[in-house]
């Protein structure tokens, strides 16, 4: 766990590797919350030793529910005079429930938080507590690198909870049944095992194109990394010094094309959880995502027998892979109850808090370095995926958001039309561009 943030903190345009957190101890009542004025309640009196005060907690993780319900018995053990409920919505519509609860004055006291603009934006609307170290004593252990994905302007809204890394699940029994007893390194390997499957009489890969998230960040972004090999890359693109027309581009469209061979029929129109299920189902061999699958895919299926690898590298085993900064959690500035909200945050922080969230939720691993001991064998496997590598946010979240089309939006209208109008991975990149020019002006 210690060297998979060591490695982030080498890392160029990467969020690090987080390092320890301090105590449990409960945040000031005084303290600032947020520049809208809000403040954690001094006006508010404090609650009866035997009153019980309920946080609503909401979210898009519908399906960590049990883990996060877990969870939130372990602070109320610590804290019994506060409990936390969670009610989570819809993945697909939270942005918009988020924004109209916010605004109607009916948010939750707790709630999840996406990175950078995602985040920044909701910020922007006052409505989010602003966290220091005096209203959340722990933050003071996370390095500046690590609390960026959800700050704007160096004020932080959320606490990290949990990282993830993309890359390929693969069925174990599949790949044994096929003769197949090491994963791919190259790309090259990558396609005879694709074959090889293919020729067994299975699916090799479960996947499509029909949703622009999907194939911004678990397809394009994974295959991305593993071509470029580095974050400077990244940072040349941003800064525009390079752009989408630059050879390693390209090749990373040109791999996607030749793979979409071993994908289901008609894959132009399949999406997210058409291919989810078929690799939950076994129909397939492998699937291209992340670690935040494995507490839906072990609740589902639990003797699916899961494995995983770093997407391959273009001639020699990859030297980076793809990772997501996927859940910040906040405080609502107006809650009734902004104290008690600021007390859970700040266990969330901690290293019991984090050890809960890691252990609890399957797949996204604690910012928190002294969480060392995780559980599960196959979130483990994923967390090794970084040993020796550099780890790179997936691209377009950063910036890229400003105008239409983001960039999340115009990747994956650039793969639809390369892989339904046959149209050449240098077509496709110029295309790109094209839809992207206003970023480069």
């Amino acid at each position: 766990m210690k060297k998979f943030f060591a490695i982030i903190l080498t890392a160029v345009m990467v969020l690090t590797a987080l390092t320890g957190c301090g105590s449990n101890a409960a945040p000031a009542a005084s303290a600032p919350a947020a520049d809208s004025g809000a403040q954690a309640s001094a006006d508010t009196a404090a609650p009866a030793a035997d009153e019980v005060v309920t946080l609503k907690f909401t979210g898009w993780r519908v399906e960590d529910t049990n883990a996060i319900n877990a969870m939130n018995e372990k602070f109320t053990a610590e804290y019994p005079n506060i409990k936390v409920v969670f009610e989570p919505q819809a993945a697909t519509e939270y942005d918009t429930y988020l924004q109209t609860s916010l605004s109607n004055g009916t948010a939750a006291d707790i709630i999840m938080m996406r990175s950078f603009s995602g985040g920044q934006t909701v910020y922007s609307s006052g409505k989010i507590a602003t966290l220091t170290t005096e209203n959340v004593p722990n933050l003071a252990d996370f390095p500046d690198s690590a609390l960026n994905a959800w700050a704007d302007n160096g004020k932080s809204f959320a606490v990290p909870a949990g990282m993830t890394m993309e890359g390929v699940h693969y069925n174990k029994k599949i790949f044994a049944d096929c003769g197949i007893t090491k994963t791919p390194e190259t790309v090259a390997e990558f396609l005879e095992d694709c074959q090889i499957i293919k020729d067994k009489g299975y699916l090799p890969i479960a996947g499509g194109v029909a949703e622009a998230w999907y194939v911004s960040e678990e397809i394009t972004s994974s295959i991305l990394m593993a071509t470029i090999g580095s974050g400077d890359w990244v940072q040349k693109l941003y800064n525009k010094e390079i752009d989408f027309t630059d050879p390693a581009y390209v090749k990373m469209l040109q791999t996607l094309k030749d793979i979409t061979p071993y994908y289901p029929d008609f894959y132009e129109g399949v999406g997210y959880e058409e291919s989810q299920q078929l690799f939950i189902a076994e129909q397939a061999a492998m699937y291209m995502s992340g670690s935040f699958e494995l507490q839906y895919f072990t609740e589902t299926n639990p003797n699916l027998e899961l494995g995983c690898f770093a997407f391959p590298g273009q001639d020699a085993a990859p030297k980076a892979i793809n990772f997501t900064a996927a859940v910040g959690v906040g405080a609502y500035a107006d809650s009734a109850h902004l104290d008690e909200a600021l007390t859970y945050l700040n266990w969330l922080a901690s290293q019991e808090g984090g050890e809960s969230y890691a252990n609890g939720v399957l797949g996204f691993f604690s910012p928190n370095p002294k969480v060392t001991k995780l559980e599960s064998p196959i979130a483990n496997e994923w967390n090794a995926l970084s040993n020796g590598k550099e780890t790179i946010h997936m691209l377009g979240y950063e910036t890229m958001t400003e105008e239409a089309p983001d960039y999340s939006t115009a990747v994956a209208d650039t793969v639809y039309k390369m892989c339904t109008e046959n149209m050449s991975a240098e077509d496709a990149a110029k295309y790109m561009q094209d839809q992207m020019s206003w970023y480069f002006k």
